[in-house]
């Protein structure tokens, strides 16, 4: 007992000590495995810092660029994003064998002051502008030359592209990076994924030397790859009404939604995340020395990683259809440059407009149902239309919808049908009376019928008595919003919205 009792104050200390020298090799240990990782980290980075494409700009420099804005984590910036369609590269080559490399798909963003909102605006590809005096990749030069945009990507590639943008609208690019299919792809599948919305199913098989994207989706919610993803931004002719402005329109809506999911996940706030999605574009990345460092792109992204959804806003530039397949700005267009060079918001919070009799201005004589008296409270930037051809003359209802689309409306989708009639009218949605009757006043109609079967978007069926959508003056606290395109088509990347499919499925 005596013995066994001599013993036991003896063997705390050599516990106590054991547990010392355990507790200092697992420090250690930590420290190494640390040292070990952080090393290993520097070396990955370094490695794929090493792919990302990085421009040399100077030639940017040797004219009258719009003034720059100090650049910090907190101040407005603009970034230019180019989606190239190049074949060429890897993860590209299934795309048909088109040679060259043209940017058809064109976003500016601007950062506000403070970085809690943006506005991207697509530019439209075949918009008729001048395209400066650029260098060419084989020693040449071209411009000034007037054509359409996206040849400034063509023959002068993202540099000549930026020199068109600051010359037309006197916006400084800040930053700019450029995408190409594969790097799109990547970054759908490293967030998992994105959701997109479909009105009605959508199959547009792929035809070797005839076109299509091989998109194969049901109508209703579904989470496509990156493949699936690549399908519904380039689908074009056989969705929506067939043209690049339609397209754009589901490209916002799917960057929208994309949106949405990185910040559902907050892949922004997740240093690893952010490395694993940058870790699968870089090959596939070109970019300004802004962006040319992972640290420094991810400092970025951590900038804006507090912005609210419903202040990430898209829209595109005031346009209307004019000769030979080109697309013309609206003189609306220069107010929004305007906005982005003084970092004012868009749409501008319009002034009250004053009244002679001391009362709200009545609306233009127009309908029983839309009459005088009432005022049309609901912006065509804010009215979705299905347009439907029954006038019985072929062609009328894209024309009826270009027509609509220039006064702000946005367009869903065109359809036709057998049935002839003579007056135009409206079908909506009771819950959506109010932007029913803004399309009936710029449809000049006073047919306006509820239809329960319908959703947000209004039916204006275009009889034979159409003639042109004209301009919508809209009463509200803040006064009217007047002109063609001043209520633009604007969108938060908070909106669910649905895009319209083809009404077809892979039989």
């Amino acid at each position: 007992m005596s013995t066994a009792g001599k013993h036991r104050p003896t063997a705390k200390p050599r516990r106590h000590r054991s547990w010392k020298r355990i507790a200092v090799g697992v420090t250690s240990t930590a420290l190494l495995l640390i040292t070990a990782t952080s090393g290993v980290a520097v070396l990955k980075v370094n490695q794929l810092e090493k792919k990302i494409g990085i421009l040399d700009t100077s030639e940017l420099d040797n004219g009258n660029r719009p003034k720059a804005v100090k650049q910090t984590d907190t101040s407005a910036t603009n970034i230019l994003i180019m989606g190239s369609d190049a074949r060429t590269g890897a993860g590209n080559s299934g795309y048909g064998y088109v040679a060259g490399a043209r940017s058809d798909t064109t976003l500016l963003v601007h950062i506000y002051e403070g970085r809690k909102s943006a506005l991207a605006v697509s530019i439209p590809r075949d918009s008729y502008v001048t395209i400066p005096h650029c260098s060419t990749s084989n020693g040449g030069s071209i411009g000034p030359w007037t054509t359409k945009f996206n040849s400034a990507f063509a023959f002068g590639g993202p540099i000549c592209t930026i020199k068109t943008i600051e010359a037309t609208t006197g916006v400084r690019v800040d930053r700019f990076v450029v995408l190409d299919f594969n790097a799109f792809k990547q970054v759908v599948d490293a967030v998992g994924g994105v959701q997109v919305c479909l009105t009605t199913p959508v199959y547009d098989p792929y035809i070797h030397g005839v076109g299509g994207s091989g998109l194969n989706l049901p109508a209703g919610i579904s989470t496509v790859t990156g493949q699936e993803a690549l399908q519904f931004v380039r689908a074009r002719e056989s969705l929506g009404d067939g043209s690049d402005i339609s397209r754009i329109q589901r490209q916002q809506e799917f960057i929208s939604s994309m949106v949405k999911g990185i910040k559902a996940k907050g892949v922004l706030t997740n240093p690893g995340r952010l490395y694993s999605i940058l870790s699968a574009v870089t090959s596939s990345l070109t970019t300004s020395r802004d962006f040319g460092t992972i640290s420094k792109m991810q400092d970025f992204a951590l900038s804006i990683s507090g912005m609210s959804l419903h202040n990430i806003k898209f829209t595109t530039v005031p346009n209307e259809y004019i000769a030979s397949g080109n697309v013309g700005w609206l003189p609306s267009a220069k107010l929004l440059w305007a906005s982005i060079r003084k970092d004012k918001q868009w749409p501008p919070v319009p002034k009250p407009k004053p009244s002679t009799s001391g009362s709200p201005t009545a609306m233009p004589t127009a309908s029983p149902s839309v009459s005088p008296t009432v005022k049309l409270v609901t912006a065509p930037s804010d009215v979705h239309v299905i347009v439907m051809n029954a006038s019985g003359k072929d062609g009328l209802g894209y024309a009826a919808s270009n027509s609509l689309r220039a006064q702000g409306f946005i367009i869903d989708n065109v359809t036709s049908t057998t049935r002839i009639l003579a007056a135009t009218k409206v079908r909506y949605n009771a819950s959506y009376s109010e932007g029913a009757k803004t399309a009936a006043y710029s449809a000049r109609t006073s047919e306006l019928i509820e239809d329960k079967s319908l959703d947000k978007a209004v039916v204006v069926v275009i009889g034979k008595d159409w003639k042109s959508a004209r301009a919508v003056n809209i009463d509200s606290n803040n006064g009217p919003i007047n002109g063609p395109g001043a209520g633009t088509n604007v969108i938060s990347a908070g909106d669910s919205i649905c895009s319209a499919g083809n009404n077809r499925t892979k039989s």
